[in-house]
């Protein structure tokens, strides 16, 4: 379900690697990027040639070895020096052109030191630039600066050997690091850990020291193995004494996972979304995927509706017309409320045993929520039962804008047939069998190769517009089923850190009742919950039209700060500009992925500029459900018309 998503950059590096490591099936544990973000061309191939002539496990376990270091990027530039001329002086005999490559690559450095201004020279990493300036001047036969003599030997150090062996280079980068940078990796994998301040004297220090943010010319990225089995395969640390680092985490998992139930993903699949997804601004959040309710809960919820509808004075009618056909196996309020007894017992066994493991105030919380659950259901079901006529009228205006929207996007299935298109490998079968049929041509049967994710906003912001938002999901979904499009329908908040990702309807589910289990609570970190749904988004393979349709107000917000970065010293709040062109950089990923994402807005004029910073022309804004057909389909055409 879940894979690795590299933009059209980490692709191009990647097969650098490939080629020079004459393999193709395994996962660059480091890839090499510009400061301009371009792949570094000559280093990729660095790492490749790495791959190919040392034991690249070893060498992944070694820079593993001192991860925690605030100096680990530092390193890394340096003792990359050294394996870079252990490999090319491996290589070079086999390959000369790998001459002219180096020697490009060092002009490169001499041609970039000249465009750099005086602020991007002070955040330079002097004793990588030292390094690096030694090596390059080398290669091209000028004379380097003046250093030191500490340096001018470390400069000799790192001229690794070609007739070296993995254990020869590992045992010289120890060496380097102990001798010039006073680190022991043997002392530290013993130690318990780099000691670190909390509370009131780490906050103080946080806002009184200066964070560097080192630049490289060429930064070797560690790309991690996806399966977490290494230290420092995903930068997860929080800070010490933050406000969030200082909360439980165990109490956390136990509060997210008694709200919203299991995670539904395994442990690798959820290492490789914390590796892809949680660093920059969101280095300091997790990640939860759940399904909203279970057959038990509708069930209870399908109970409470019938009690909200016998204090109404509604008695136990039937659900509304909008949600027969493929419900219809639900039965009437009535009905599903006899099915309660057959799971109560299980189901309230089932949170009990998920309470036990909360502090008693969290407890209580996550009672009444479950109650304030309850009761929105009832709303939701209650709202659409209302105005069951307008839901039934919206989607059949729906579905036909919708079906002609896709009839540009159909394409004829192929059936044999006696004339077309002869089919080479079964042309055998007219001489032999008599068989007339092998021939080809398009059939009448017709494939919509489309499919459609719907994601809600479910903060504490939509609170007043539950029982509408849960209504709109309901038609949208059920409009495009009936043009044979699979709907998967999902919400997103942040909670205690956590962005969390519920599942209202499966792909292959035909039950849309479930979308009327919609609550709204908590924060929304849009940045991450795109990125997170844009992760569940089918392969290319399964959908050539891949849709992602975001109801939203464009209103980014969380209690989760951005850590301070090159953009600001100290941490910030998830909130206003810098939220904004979060979710707007997040898009951006998406559709860099071929996924289409647009927006139906939802929300007050306030944030109209949001939204369209946010999303570009793709959004359109309603007020009313009555508007919704037009303005979805307006999004549908819109979508097909680019995608031609």
């Amino acid at each position: 379900m879940i894979k690795k998503h590299y933009s059209g950059l980490q692709r191009r590096a990647e097969n650098i690697i490939w080629n020079a490591a004459g393999r193709y099936d395994f996962d660059p544990p480091f890839m090499a990027f510009l400061e301009n973000g371009e792949p570094d061309g000559y280093y990729n191939m660095v790492i490749g040639l790495a791959v190919k002539w040392l034991d690249i496990e070893k060498i992944e376990d070694f820079f593993a070895s001192y991860a925690g270091s605030h100096k680990a990027d530092e390193f890394d530039s340096i003792l990359w020096l050294g394996i870079e001329n252990c490999v090319y002086e491996k290589e070079v005999e086999s390959r000369p052109i790998l001459r002219k490559i180096r020697a490009g690559r060092a002009r490169r450095f001499y041609q970039s030191r000249q465009t750099l201004s005086r602020q991007q020279m002070m955040l330079q990493s002097m004793p990588v630039y030292d390094q690096e300036q030694a090596r390059w001047a080398k290669v091209l036969g000028r004379r380097g600066d003046s250093l030191p003599s500490k340096e001018r030997k470390l400069v000799g150090a790192l001229e690794f050997s070609g007739d070296w062996d993995t254990e020869a280079v590992i045992t010289a980068m120890k060496g380097i690091l102990l001798s010039f940078f006073h680190y022991d990796v043997d002392a530290t994998r013993q130690d318990s850990g780099p000691r670190r301040v909390s509370g009131g004297a780490a906050q103080i220090l946080r806002r009184v020291l200066r964070r560097e943010q080192r630049y490289h010319d060429t930064l070797i990225v560690r790309n991690g193995t996806g399966e977490g089995d290494r230290e420092g395969s995903a930068q997860l640390s929080r800070g010490s004494g933050d406000p969030v680092a200082a909360r439980n985490a165990e109490e956390d998992l136990a509060y997210i996972r008694a709200a919203f139930g299991e995670n539904i993903l395994r442990p690798k699949e959820m290492t490789i979304l914390e590796n892809n997804l949680l660093k920059g601004a969101h280095a300091d959040c997790r990640l939860w995927v759940a399904r909203s309710r279970t057959a038990i809960g509708k069930a209870q919820a399908a109970s409470a509706t019938a009690s909200a509808a016998e204090r109404t004075g509604h008695g136990h009618r039937e659900a509304p017309e909008a949600s027969r056909g493929q419900d219809d196996h639900n039965g009437s309020l009535s009905d599903r409320r006899q099915n309660l007894p057959a799971y109560a017992n299980t189901y309230n066994r089932e949170q009990q045993e998920l309470l036990k493991d909360l502090n008693p105030r969290d407890a209580r919380e996550i009672d009444r929520a479950r109650r304030d659950l309850r009761e929105q259901n009832a709303k939701n079901e209650q709202w659409l039962h209302d105005r069951s006529q307008l839901i039934a009228s919206g989607i059949r205006r729906l579905t036909a804008r919708i079906d002609e929207a896709l009839s540009s996007a159909e394409r004829a299935l192929p059936e044999n047939a006696r004339v077309g298109s002869l089919i080479a490998e079964k042309a055998y079968r007219l001489p032999v069998l008599h068989d007339p049929d092998v021939f080809e041509r398009p059939g009448e049967e017709t494939e919509r190769s489309v499919t459609v994710d719907l994601l809600l906003d479910a903060s504490a912001s939509r609170l007043n517009y539950e029982e509408q938002l849960a209504a709109e999901a309901y038609v949208i979904a059920k409009s495009f089923m009936a043009c044979r499009v699979p709907v998967q329908v999902e919400t997103f908040r942040s909670l205690r850190g956590y962005t969390v990702l519920q599942i209202l309807k499966e792909r292959d589910s035909r039950d849309c009742r479930n979308i009327l289990t919609y609550k709204a609570g908590g924060w929304n970190r849009d940045g991450l919950g795109l990125r997170l749904a844009g992760s569940m988004v089918p392969d290319q393979s399964r959908a050539g039209l891949r849709i992602l349709l975001v109801l939203t107000d464009a209103s980014p917000n969380d209690s989760t700060r951005i850590l301070a970065d090159a953009a600001s010293l100290f941490a910030r709040e998830y909130q206003g500009c810098a939220a904004v062109l979060d979710a707007k950089s997040a898009v951006a990923d998406i559709r860099e992925e071929n996924v289409r994402v647009a927006a139906v807005f939802l929300g007050p004029t306030l944030y109209l500029e949001n939204l369209h910073t946010i999303y570009g022309k793709e959004c359109v804004r309603i007020h009313r459900i009555e508007q919704l057909d037009e303005g979805v389909s307006d999004l549908l055409e819109m979508i097909l018309r680019e995608a031609k």
